[in-house]
């Protein structure tokens, strides 16, 4: 499934050398990407840990309202020309994970799906430094925080190879939640030190 692309509306963008690909993101139109994210919530891998396999009006008024929030920003990933994931950021302290975890000034949350489950292992780690790189680029962010599902082993490993460290575990009102922490001290040291290896 296509969606238009876009590219005026580009939000961040890089190359990636070791899959000679462009990585890059631009924000949700839920006008045009509702069928998508749809399509996307129904797939097993997703519907698990989401639980969003709802119906395609849902969705749209789901988009909808990320896009209004002021303290929510939507995004499509895109390698090339294909939409592959989706990204949402959002402020913890605005959001329920602030009333349950201990997020500090600094902070920033983000949410992350791969639509396609072929695309898990070919661009899970190149995407997943990409987004980081992409927060870490907003003023004022100290560290990137998120609360996946204790249950998602392969995500939670994605997550600890990217630099960030599981700082408790903490219940939510649909999940139990690693309160994960990635610092851009801890993100950059571990970068700087694969680019090293790989040289």
């Amino acid at each position: 499934m296509t969606v238009p692309l876009l590219t005026e509306l580009t939000a961040y963008a890089e190359h990636e050398p070791a899959l000679e690909r462009r990585l890059w993101a631009r924000p949700v139109v839920p006008e045009h990407d509702t069928e998508l994210l749809w399509a996307w919530m129904q797939r097993p891998h997703v519907a698990e840990f989401w639980e969003m396999a709802w119906p395609r009006d849902w969705i749209g008024d789901y988009l909808r309202g990320q896009v209004a929030d002021p303290a929510r920003s939507p995004f499509l990933g895109f390698v090339d020309e294909r939409a592959v994931g989706y990204l949402e950021v959002y402020d913890p302290h605005r959001d329920v994970l602030g009333a349950h975890a201990p997020v500090l000034p600094g902070d920033l949350g983000a949410h992350v799906l791969i639509g396609d489950e072929e695309d898990l292992g070919r661009h899970s780690v190149a995407l997943g430094r990409a987004v980081v790189r992409m927060l870490f680029r907003r003023p004022g962010v100290l560290r990137i925080v998120g609360e996946p599902d204790v249950r998602n082993e392969n995500f939670l490993s994605l997550l600890a190879f990217l630099g960030f460290r599981k700082h408790s575990e903490v219940d939510l009102p649909d999940k139990r939640a690693a309160f994960m922490v990635c610092e851009r001290a801890d993100f950059e040291r571990l970068a700087s030190r694969r680019r090293r290896v790989t040289r």
